[in-house]
């Protein structure tokens, strides 16, 4: 299932960041990255599947004090009110060892299914 431009309009209307898939090549010091992390078959009968499972891991991307919280709610509003379920949301900073210690990542678990 491509959910892709749908993803990228649903984020970067709500959050007016960029959005892109995998990685994010841009100059933004706050953006938001995708990544597939599953696509399953469901709802099965008559040995037939009737929908697809998209799971999705969403990363905000902020500095280090950025006031992501608000912007974290956004998100998550913006993802259920579009039939998206969130699972998990976790936030933590980078570390010194790989230099990324001023860098915040706001991670949410997703999915979606649809029928086929």
């Amino acid at each position: 299932m491509n959910v892709n431009k749908e993803i990228i309009e649903l984020l970067g209307t709500a959050t007016a960041l960029p959005v892109a898939q995998d990685e994010y090549e841009g100059t933004s010091s706050s953006y938001l990255i995708f990544i597939y992390e599953d696509e399953t078959p469901d709802n099965y009968a008559d040995n037939k599947a009737n929908c697809d499972t998209v799971y999705l891991q969403i990363q905000l991307i902020t500095p280090k004090n950025y006031n992501y919280m608000n912007l974290k709610h956004i998100i998550r509003n913006a993802l259920e009110n579009n039939d998206w379920i969130v699972t998990s949301i976790q936030s933590f900073l980078g570390d010194a060892i790989q230099g990324t210690e001023k860098i915040r990542q706001t991670i949410f678990k997703t999915n979606l299914t649809r029928s086929r």
